[in-house]
Parts: structure tokens; sequence; C-alpha cells
């Protein structure tokens, strides 16, 4: 039954019934559930507006966009993109600050890696789970990373000096594609000071558990096969070819966006007024022009640019995986794209993406490899179901952004509690790799053990979320994006 709040527009769009100075429009078809409580979530969220009013600023959203795999998050919704003018608000990032994606083509046929998955997975458990990467860095090259992004980092060149997996990289040739990721992968940060705990000795190489880590929840790596072709012309300048394998990594800034969240949050409590009521959605705003906005971009930054060297790490880990088995291959970067950022826009606005992806047209890709085909969308499905790439179209109502994957359709709590047979089923016939070999007849022997395990990943299991075909179809009847390539899973790799 529609929600009442909403009033469907056409197709695949809907408004909201409470007028609001601003426009609102939520993407969905007619196969999308939407959520009451994420309505809830929602309409609460634009209470921010009365906040702002509260304070007489004169700062204000100028719109809002809300993607088709809209669902309940932390205050504010999952999918949720707000534009504003004069105005920041950290807390529609959040502290997974930069989670994103990244796909790599390969030259492998996905057979070939089929054959292989046994010791394929005994790697990327060793690699991933059991300290088998080997990642050093100095201090110094970490707080490069935190201040200048990947292209500081590989100016600094740590294959000339360093060991491990940085050897892979001038044979890979990934330093040579920074142009096919969002802003090069470099943002400009001002201090790394929040970070001390995790520079280490400037001139001493040493590993860290930070760099190369997955993270939990819905953070993956995979190994996919590229299953269907619907784009030929876009595919194939892409480096996408049916029937060959491609890595999706989706990751962010793990244990470094935290400390940078809590950073934000105690600048957010300084900066506001005493003498104002808190906001009663708790969601606090940061004047643009003001003396926070310095030090909340500085540490947005700096947990942006970890983010970024870490979706590159864990394709590292998951290319050394597949080449201990087969041998050499080539894997060049398709695109890297974060979900959960702020862009800086003309005219004292800023985009705030909660777990939306950008989703440009080939004008705003000038100057850039994919200014003839749009902006590269990585849209995954839910654990075991098929990915897809798509070609991003500018769509201006949807602020030029797409979802970022299926979206919830339960929460993890019921999830976990839900679907025990179905779930059961489908690991029996799905490989998935986590810390813990759920087939070793030690693990089996303890059940509390493996009953923690498997409420984790049924959490995240495929009953947990909506369907991704019609997230598609919804991205692309609204003129969001276009579909390129259908990617269907052959192994998932989760923290």
């Amino acid at each position: 039954m529609l929600d009442k709040r909403l009033i469907r527009i056409d197709g695949t769009r809907f408004g909201l019934r409470a007028e609001r100075p601003f426009p609102v429009r939520i993407f969905a078809n007619s196969e999308v559930a939407i959520e009451p409580v994420a309505v809830d979530e929602l309409v609460a969220l634009l209470g921010i507006q009365d906040t702002l009013d509260r304070l007489g600023t004169g700062w204000g959203i100028d719109r809002v966009a809300v993607t088709p795999d809209f669902h309940k998050g932390a205050g504010v919704p999952i999918g949720t993109v707000l534009q504003t003018r004069g105005v920041l608000f950290p807390q529609a990032v959040g502290n997974d600050i930069n989670c994103g994606m990244r796909l790599h083509a390969t030259n492998v046929e996905a057979q070939e890696v089929s054959r292989r998955l046994d010791a394929i997975e005994a790697s990327a458990r060793h690699l991933f789970f059991e300290g088998g990467r080997q990642i050093p860095m100095t201090g110094r090259d970490r707080e490069t990373l935190l201040l200048e992004g990947l292209s500081g980092l590989f100016a600094a060149a740590p294959w000339d000096r360093l060991r491990g997996q940085w050897q892979m990289l001038p044979r890979l040739g990934w330093c040579d594609r920074l142009d096919r990721i969002e802003r090069r992968g470099s943002l400009p940060a001002r201090t790394a000071e929040a970070f001390s705990g995790w520079l280490g000795q400037p001139t001493t190489a040493s590993y860290d558990d930070q760099i190369g880590s997955i993270g939990g929840g819905n953070h993956f790596v995979e190994i996919q096969r590229v299953e269907r072709i619907l784009d030929r012309q876009t595919a194939f300048a892409w480096g996408l070819k049916q029937g060959t394998a491609a890595i999706m990594v989706h990751s962010g800034s793990v244990g470094i966006g935290h400390i940078a969240g809590r950073s934000i949050a105690d600048l957010l409590s300084r900066s506001y007024p005493k003498s104002v009521a808190h906001p009663n959605n708790g969601i606090f705003p940061l004047r643009a022009d003001g003396a926070g906005a310095e030090a909340f971009w500085s540490l947005l930054h700096a947990a942006a640019n970890f983010a970024f060297a870490n979706r590159l790490s864990l394709a590292m880990s998951a290319v050394e995986a597949i080449e201990r088995a087969v041998g050499p291959i080539e894997a060049p970067l398709v695109y890297d794209a974060p979900h959960n950022l702020v862009w800086a826009g003309a005219d004292d606005t800023y985009l705030h993406r909660k777990g939306a992806t950008p989703a440009r047209g080939p004008e705003a890709m000038e100057g850039t490899p994919l200014h003839c085909w749009g902006e590269p969308v990585l849209v995954p499905g839910s654990m075991g179901s098929p990915s897809f790439v798509l070609a991003g179209r500018g769509n201006s109502e949807a602020l030029d952004s797409a979802s970022h994957g299926a979206g919830r359709a339960l929460s993890r709590g019921d999830a976990a509690r839900t679907g025990h047979r179905e779930f059961d089923r489908f690991l029996e016939e799905f490989r998935v790799v986590t810390p813990l070999d759920l087939r070793r007849s030690d693990v089996r022997s303890r059940p509390e053990i493996l009953k923690r395990k498997l409420d984790e990943l049924r959490a995240e299991g495929p009953h947990a979320y909506k369907g991704i075909r019609a997230i598609i179809d919804t991205l692309s009847s609204a003129g969001i994006a276009t579909p390129v390539a259908e990617l269907t899973p052959i192994m998932t790799i989760k923290g």
C-alpha cells in the first residue's frame, strides 16, 4: 500500500505531500518497496530546515533527491542526496567517509577462475584475514597519503623503497589511471594530527591493520563474471568483455573514518550556538564560511584519501589471490567512485551524498577518458545477486546521483533472525570467504562461534535486500543511468 505521505508523479518518481520550500524527489518504480520507517526518517531529516530558520542564517536546503535503494539509516536515510546553500551537514555523510565502489576488468576467463576456486579461496583468506597482505608504509608515507591522497603517495614511489604488494603497482599500471578515480583520489587536507596514532615512526616502515581491510556490514571484495553486455560500445570502451572475470570492491575509510567522525562530532558540538535549542532530529548544521569549516574539510578529505587507498589495496590483494592460482593477469581500473561524501559546487552550494553514487553525464566528464560515455555507475546487488555497471546520464532532478546498491528490505537484526533455511541453502551453493572457514570441522564443532558468524552473514543475505533488477529498471527508465553490463558473482570475500 502506498504511503499516504507520498504523491506518485509518474512511473518512476514520487513527491512528498508535506510542503517544503524546496523540491523533494524520490525515485522508485512500482516494483520498488518503500518502507514507512524510511519515509519517517526522511521527513524528520528535512526538519533541518526548521533548525536553519531558527538560527536565522538565510542558509537552506535547495533540493533533495532520493535514490531507489532508499531505506532507513541512522538519522539520514540511505540513498539521500541533499543540495544545500551556505551550510554543511557532516552527519549527512556519516562516519564511513568515502565508502565507495571500485571495479577492475581482467583479461582472464571467468571459467579459468572458477576451475581454481579452492586455491583462490585459500590465498584470499590468507591475504585478507590471516596476516598475508604485505603493505608496508613509513609514517611519512601515511601522512602523505592522508594529506595528498593517491597522487602524493604515488609521487613518493613506495615500490622503489618498500617490498610487498607495492611491487605490483608498476606492472599493473594503476598509477597511470588516476583519471578513472573521482577527483583523482587526491583531496587536499591541511593536517593529519587527528590520526597521529595511526601514522607510526616517520622513517620506519611498518604494517598496520587498517590499510587493505574490508570492514564489516555490507562491505565486500568480489570476483565476478561479466555475464551480459547490455551496451556493446560503452562496454568495449571500458574494457568489459563477456565471459571474463572482474574484481569489484565495496569499502571505505573503516577505522580512519571513525576517527574523523568523532573529531567532526566534537567540532559540531563546539560550533553550535549554546543559546539555541538542539535540533530535534540531532542533525547539526555547520556554517560553510565559519571557523569550523576548514577543520571539517581537512578531516573529511584525509579520511576520503585513505578510503581511496584502501580500495586500491583491497584490489591488489584480490589480484594477488587470483595470480597465485592462474599466473600474471591484467586488471585495468574501470572506475572508483565514492557514495558517502560532500562535494563543493558553484554559488556556495554543497552536495551531500549518503549511500548514493555520482551519475554524471558525458558533458560533466569533459577532460577525462569518460567524456564520450558518461560516468561509470557501479551498483552491486546483494550477496549472491548480480551487480550492474551503468553509464550516468546527468539527470539534474536526481542531482546527478544513482543508487549505490539494492537497498535493504530488512534491518540487520530482522534479517539475522529470519530466512534460516533459505540462507543455509544459499550458502551450500555460493562461495563466500570469511575469516572463519565455515567448512572446517573444528569450526563446526564450536556452535557458539559458528552461530555468531552465520548471524553476521545472514544479516547481509539475499533475503535482507530489495531486488536489484527493479532498482536498475528505475535508474534506466528515469533517465538517471543506462545499463552497460551485468556481472554475476563467482566468489565473495567478507570481513
